[in-house]
């Protein structure tokens, strides 16, 4: 069953995610974030809503709409545009998302980067859980998960975990939850 709630908006300021995960250098990913959200080379403060999909390990689905908003970002953001290529954006900003959807859903924190070959991106907690992360411009959020998801369940640690992918034309994510089964090989 999925529970749509359009009540009750959240708002969340971009410019202080990054203090719910200090393990990691979170801040990093801020104005690359703003930068997707925004679509535009040229900063300006503001806001956009973000529906985002969550699944939990209940396998209980919930859609709801968080407002991001930024400010005071102008110096950062215009570092972060001379300095990363396009790619490497959309790559920092859905790390971004995925800290805020981690906080916000879960109360979650990134705490390490995974190593090659693990086939995840981070560990949540105390290496509890896995996390693989992905976004995109455009392009459907069901199909990149369900690769995701497969990535994901294929670790050599045999745990569960997350996977969090974002569309960023549409303003759309997906943080949904993936239990590693036994039996599988």
């Amino acid at each position: 069953m999925v529970k749509y709630n359009k009540k009750n908006l959240k708002k969340i300021r971009i410019e202080s995610f990054h203090k719910h995960h200090p393990r990691i250098r979170a801040e990093d990913w801020r104005s690359p974030l703003v930068r997707r959200l925004s679509n535009n080379d040229v900063y300006k403060d503001g806001k956009r809503v973000l529906t985002n999909s969550f699944r939990s390990n209940l396998m209980e689905v919930q859609i709801h709409d968080l407002i991001l908003t930024w400010s005071g970002l102008k110096e950062d953001f215009d570092r972060c545009i001379k300095t990363y290529q396009l790619p490497v954006i959309t790559e920092f900003a859905t790390l971004g998302l995925c800290c805020i959807l981690l906080t916000n859903n879960l109360g979650l924190e990134i705490t390490e980067v995974t190593r090659r070959s693990e086939k995840a991106d981070y560990w949540l907690g105390d290496k509890e859980e896995l996390i693989e992360i992905s976004g995109q411009l455009c392009g459907s959020l069901s199909h990149l998960c369900n690769v995701k998801s497969i990535q994901l369940l294929s670790n050599p640690y045999r745990k569960s975990g997350y996977v969090c992918v974002a569309n960023y034309v549409d303003a759309k994510s997906r943080l949904w939850y993936y239990h590693f089964d036994e039996r599988t090989p």
